[in-house]
């Protein structure tokens, strides 16, 4: 069982988790680790699932899949699943304009997904928590030692998108974003059953870093991390040019996925429920666009 705090009503909820079997035989019994060790960690099987989730013939999974994990479809630009050519044109569906708000201080960090997050005001010995007892080196997350030198000691979010959430992300700060890095890697799932059982999956999983000039903070860096079933990761911005808060960044294609913000030490600050909650071993649900962190001025 997963327990989250939903930020609107400050209460425990329990996540309804798509695959729970599969995923517990993968990641808990032998056999399973023995398969995602040898096959699915592995890019062509991902890519194959993430074709077939591209054609027509995955229409039919839709409807039940909203059924099953209750989604809001007034929230989609097309609230009418019949509209979405496959399962993977659903999955990477946009909403309306009006359906996020965005935070407009200019001095205010605002989630760049919809997904659970847990927030560290600081970052000691070069070690970004993975769960409880487990955690990842930022040098081989960010696979730059410059930069892991840069971030260390500083602050770091993790926001976990589950299958049912939607699954594109934005920038969290006013700034000129540079090109993304590509840093290739393995497709183990990120949902906690496999974070509490596969050591350093940040560090080894496919993911894009990109830079960030803030307008009002020092720079930082944003991270997106593949997962089991992930097709790809598609950035739609453009480097170098002006990106405002909220504005979109890119998408994943299928699959759960995993967003990063590093902080250099000294520049935000998280917001004081998500850092109570942390603490106390639970994410928190939030939604794009809102408020986390604040500039420290």
């Amino acid at each position: 069982m997963i327990e989250y705090i939903d930020r609107r009503t400050g209460k425990a909820e329990v996540e309804v988790i798509e695959g729970k079997e599969m995923l517990r035989w993968a990641y808990e019994t032998n056999s399973g680790r023995l398969f995602m060790n040898l096959i699915g960690k592995n890019k062509g099987l991902s890519l194959l699932y993430g074709a077939f989730c591209k054609s027509f013939l995955t229409k039919g999974k839709i409807k039940p899949f909203i059924k099953r994990m209750n989604i809001d479809m007034s929230e989609a630009l097309l609230e009418n699943p019949e509209e979405y050519a496959s399962f993977n044109d659903f999955f990477t569906r946009h909403l309306k304009p009006d359906s996020r708000m965005i935070h407009i201080d200019p001095k205010s960090v605002v989630s760049p997904a919809d997904g659970r997050i847990l927030v560290y005001q600081s970052i000691e010995k070069d070690r970004l928590i993975q769960v409880k007892g487990k955690s990842s080196p930022l040098s081989s997350i960010l696979n730059n030692h410059e930069l892991s030198e840069y971030f260390s000691g500083g602050s770091a979010a993790v926001i976990r998108l589950a299958p049912s959430d939607y699954h594109r992300f934005h920038f969290p700060v006013n700034g000129i974003p540079q090109k993304a890095q590509l840093i290739n890697g393995d497709y183990y799932s990120v949902n906690p059953c496999a974070l509490k059982t596969v050591e350093h999956i940040y560090c080894r999983n496919k993911r894009m870093t990109t830079l960030i000039d803030t307008f009002e903070m020092d720079k930082m860096a944003m991270v997106e991390v593949g997962a089991t079933m992930v097709g790809s990761i598609v950035q739609t911005y453009y480097p170098g040019a002006p990106a405002s808060k909220g504005a979109e960044k890119g998408y994943f294609q299928l699959g759960g996925s995993t967003v990063i913000l590093l902080f250099r030490s000294g520049s935000i600050k998280w917001h004081s429920d998500l850092i109570e909650n942390t603490n106390n071993g639970y994410e928190t649900l939030v939604k794009m666009g809102e408020a986390v962190a604040g500039a420290i001025t």
